[in-house]
């Protein structure tokens, strides 16, 4: 706990690695973008509904509408809504998302301190290299049991990033860790359904909520990642090694070690190697869906453990299908949000042909995230005229693979355009204009000395 503590309360941007500040930008962007366009989502509605009732004072903004509400409330559904499309970036080497939960916390309290832009990215860098650094230390065991780690991981990720934003000390920072260490939660058991975005914002708004009560003297056990500790109970009964001995936070940041994938497709990261490798068949031999008779999906081991809905009839059940989303690739040559209305996963021909996707893993184990990046997923399409091979290693939006900087302009103008078509706003040029400003602004978000005043160019931008 000393080590963590020390990195939270004595980081500073200046000692962040120039790609790693940039990575940040590029993070705040996607999430605010995939929060905007998830806005109309029934689960985020819901959250909304129950919890904009309150009449406590209106502190943060509501990232999709012109709303203030309480910063634990602000960052339990901006959270939501950061996840609810699954589009939001991914660290692979977790199987967690860390900037949904993160930033969902981070920035209504950084508007409601008034903190600079570069508080706003080391606040992102702290959370993120806990939630990381923490999730390598434990392992895969953590996920292999069930556990979502974006919130068990997520609610310390934000309790750091919110102690530095906060300016706690040694003591309060140790505590908040604690007090977050036993607010955590979140089971793949509900991915496919409105609870999996609830995690994160759970996630965001316990992890502020550690922060706060830390700050005005809620104590905790500074040895909570000892014996019979966090890692304890989230492994399945394994100990680990000291923490002290194994972990050394910022040196070097994890997120540039090991990687942050943003996503190129809007469901499950497990799926995408799955779909491009669709897609590239379909591109090479102009593959139709009424030539399909039949398609065996091999990943490595563990690679399919979120995908747990066979046969989905909705969208959010679309999301977690190695069957669907192969299907989905070779009948429309794209996988989009469109994909994921519940009308195109009920559509006849893809439901008949769902009992005729075969999807395996191989044997053996996984240990550490990184090692499903590191064995190749394998597509085997049998059609009517013969059988079709790929084999797909690297996923696109890796580390490997990158999305340009021109394909995360083009995915923030798509996230704006849908949320305008949801939220019934005619997609103007004016509209365009701005959001193109918007993103030039947030490469820029280092200048602001407020922070708040580039949520307001958001605010203008949705008038």
């Amino acid at each position: 706990m000393d080590r963590l503590v020390e990195y939270i309360t004595t980081c500073q941007y200046e000692q962040l690695p120039e790609k790693l500040i940039l990575q940040a930008k590029f993070a705040i962007l996607d999430t605010v973008g995939v929060a905007v366009a998830g806005w109309s989502e029934p689960a985020v509605q819901i959250v909304k509904r129950v919890y904009l009732s309150d009449d406590r004072p209106k502190k943060a903004a509501l990232w999709g509408e012109h709303i203030f509400t309480d910063l634990e409330y602000a960052a339990l559904i901006n959270g939501t809504a950061s996840h609810a499309l699954d589009y939001d970036d991914v660290s692979p080497s977790i199987l967690a998302h860390p900037s949904a939960p993160i930033l969902a916390a981070v920035i209504p309290l950084a508007e409601h301190l008034q903190s600079a832009g570069k508080d706003v990215i080391t606040a992102y860098a702290i959370g993120t290299e806990v939630m990381i650094k923490l999730g390598l230390h434990m392992g895969h065991k953590h996920y292999d049991l069930g556990w979502h780690a974006t919130d068990t991981l997520g609610t310390i990720g934000v309790a750091a990033a919110c102690s530095y934003l906060l300016k706690l000390n040694s003591d309060q920072t140790a505590r908040a860790i604690g007090i977050a260490c036993s607010m955590t939660g979140g089971l793949q058991k509900n991915f496919g359904t409105m609870t999996k975005p609830l995690h994160v914002g759970l996630a965001s708004s316990h992890g502020l909520q550690a922060a706060w009560l830390a700050q005005h003297g809620l104590t905790a056990n500074r040895d909570i990642f000892e014996t019979r500790g966090f890692f304890f109970s989230f492994t399945g009964g394994q100990e680990h090694r000291d923490m002290k001995d194994e972990i050394e936070f910022g040196k070097p940041y994890s997120i540039l070690e090991t990687g942050l994938s943003i996503k190129k497709f809007p469901c499950c990261y497990l799926t995408h190697r799955i779909i491009q490798g669709a897609l590239d068949i379909k591109s090479e031999v102009h593959l139709n869906l009424s030539d399909v008779l039949g398609v065996e999906i091999i990943t490595p081991p563990a690679g399919l453990v979120a995908l747990i809905h066979h046969h989905p009839i909705t969208g959010l059940q679309g999301k977690f299908s190695a069957e669907y989303t192969v299907l989905a690739a070779i009948e429309d040559g794209y996988v989009g949000l469109s994909t994921f209305e519940d009308d195109q996963v009920q559509r006849a021909e893809i439901q008949q042909l769902l009992p005729h996707v075969k999807a395996t893993e191989e044997e053996g184990e996984i240990l550490l995230g990184h090692e499903l990046e590191e064995n190749p997923v394998r597509i085997r399409i049998t059609t009517k005229n013969g059988l079709l091979e790929k084999t797909i290693l690297l996923t696109p939006g890796s580390k490997d693979r990158p999305l340009s900087e021109e394909d995360l302009r083009l995915k923030w103008n798509d996230c704006i355009a849908h949320w305008s078509k949801q939220s019934g706003t005619d997609v103007s040029v004016s509209r365009y204009e701005k959001a193109s400003n918007l993103f030039n602004n947030g490469l820029l978000i280092e200048e602001y000395n407020d922070f708040g005043r580039w949520l307001l160019e958001l605010r203008e931008l949705q008038q």
